[in-house]
């Protein structure tokens, strides 16, 4: 209605949820009233590129942004950059900013995605010592890299292989230290850690594995110069990346009273306990209705499909965020991709290419596909991971032997006019955004 006032809408994070959503939401500025704030100084940029084309000097911090210079959204939202959401006033619906500003909200949503785990030993604070969070941690590491010899990993999840993989490519001298026995002891199945961990070895990167940081030792002018091992063996180096996970960052909600467990606890709709206000992204632990549980997803399509569905319904549509969970991380040429929620699984479905490249499909006691992890060229194991996706969604019991057998073509598994619609519009393009790899 011409006059009717706008609904003011208030984003709390930058990220990638929330510069995605502030994005969409831009372009329904007649209607609309859409703040973003944002910690960082910085307009909202993509993050995998971090690891990759940001840390070898292909990416620039212009050719991330989520925002291109074009975009509708740079005039249509606001933008306060550089300062944080202390409190919520829930009650008056308000947000109170550390510059001492307030704002008012219809809507609220929290994006405020997670931190690193700091890692509490001995010259952690040294100078050399880094975590790698954000744009500003990767270029950081990248003028490093430009002039280190010796690099020394800690953590072998996937920004730590990642960054390993991205050192070698600059001729880095690299070793990796991860304290469990294994690579992603928590997230793939120990077949798949250990064909990448060959890969690793092949290109250069030594492995501690079943060890721990026990110091950072200091050289001259409190300069990182070698890490004591839990071992004993003490590993010169001149650059230490740590990368041992990370931790959602719900406090602003935990004090404004909203329920939380381990994230922000919201419904399918990514509605919190108050229904003004939303979480969506890596702090959001949210009901999945595909799965019949929460779940909390720290992943770039993740993010995405959450910045989808409360746009949705804040613009009164019935939304829920029901699409199947899907991850890549890549390493060299190979690529390592998950679908669905292979936990679930209670036995597997192995497929071995010609080339090598292997497909776990996770299955159910009852046979029902839950999960797929595949690590090959992205040629290689990129469409079947993506058709298992679509068999997770359909809720598939298909044939173990149909599976493993890699002459078998999973598009005939798919009987479901749904299912065969989503296979129709699948594509030939089933790897991820150019973008992204770079």
């Amino acid at each position: 209605m011409r006059g009717a006032k706008r609904k003011r809408v208030v984003i709390v994070g930058g990220g990638q949820a929330g510069g995605r959503l502030t994005q969409i939401l831009g372009g329904y500025s007649r209607d609309l009233q859409v703040t973003l704030v944002c910690q960082e100084p910085h307009p909202p940029y993509e993050r995998p590129p971090l690891t990759k084309g940001v840390l070898t000097g292909k990416a620039t911090r212009e050719q991330c942004l989520i925002w291109r210079k074009e975009d509708d959204a740079w005039r249509t939202v606001g933008l306060r950059l550089g300062v944080s959401a202390d409190a919520i006033n829930r009650d008056a619906k308000s947000v109170c900013l550390s510059d001492g500003a307030k704002l008012d909200y219809d809507s609220l949503v929290l994006a405020t995605g997670s931190s690193v785990r700091r890692f509490l030993v001995e010259g952690a604070a040294l100078k050399g010592v880094h975590y790698l969070r954000n744009i500003d941690d990767s270029l950081a590491i990248a003028e490093r890299f430009a002039r280190s010899k010796h690099l020394v990993v800690v953590g072998g999840g996937f920004i730590g292989l990642e960054i390993a993989a991205s050192a070698r490519a600059q001729g880095i001298d690299t070793t990796l230290i991860e304290a469990s026995d294994r690579l992603l002891a928590r997230v793939v199945p120990s077949m798949v850690a250990e064909q990448l961990a060959r890969r690793h070895r092949a290109e250069g990167v030594r492995m501690r594995m079943s060890a721990m940081v026990d110091r950072f030792v200091s050289g001259s002018r409190d300069a990182l110069c070698a890490v004591q091992l839990s071992t004993g063996e003490v590993l010169p180096c001149d650059l230490a990346v740590i990368g041992v996970g990370v931790k959602a960052n719900s406090a602003l909600a935990t004090s404004a009273g909203l329920t939380v467990d381990v994230g922000i606890c919201v419904d399918a709709s990514l509605r919190t306990s108050d229904p003004s206000i939303f979480a969506c992204g890596d702090v959001a632990t949210f009901w999945h209705p595909l799965f019949n549980q929460h779940v909390r997803v720290e992943a770039w399509q993740n993010a995405e499909d959450h910045a989808r569905v409360i746009a949705k319904v804040i613009m009164g549509e019935n939304a829920t965020c029901d699409t199947v969970p899907w991850f890549w991380s890549d390493q060299y040429d190979l690529s390592l991709q998950i679908a669905g929620l292979p936990s679930l699984g209670s036995s597997m479905a192995t497929r071995i290419m010609d080339d090598g490249a292997v497909i776990l499909f996770h299955l159910t006691p009852s046979g029902k596909i839950v999960g797929a992890t595949g690590l090959g060229r992205p040629e290689s194991i990129g469409r079947d991971v993506r058709l298992a996706q679509i068999l997770i969604a359909d809720g598939a019991h298909p044939d173990p032997a149909l599976l493993r057998d890699p002459a078998a073509r999973l598009k005939s598994i798919v009987k479901t006019p749904k299912a065969m619609e989503a296979v129709a519009v699948l594509g030939s393009d089933v790897l991820a955004p150019d973008i992204l790899r770079s």
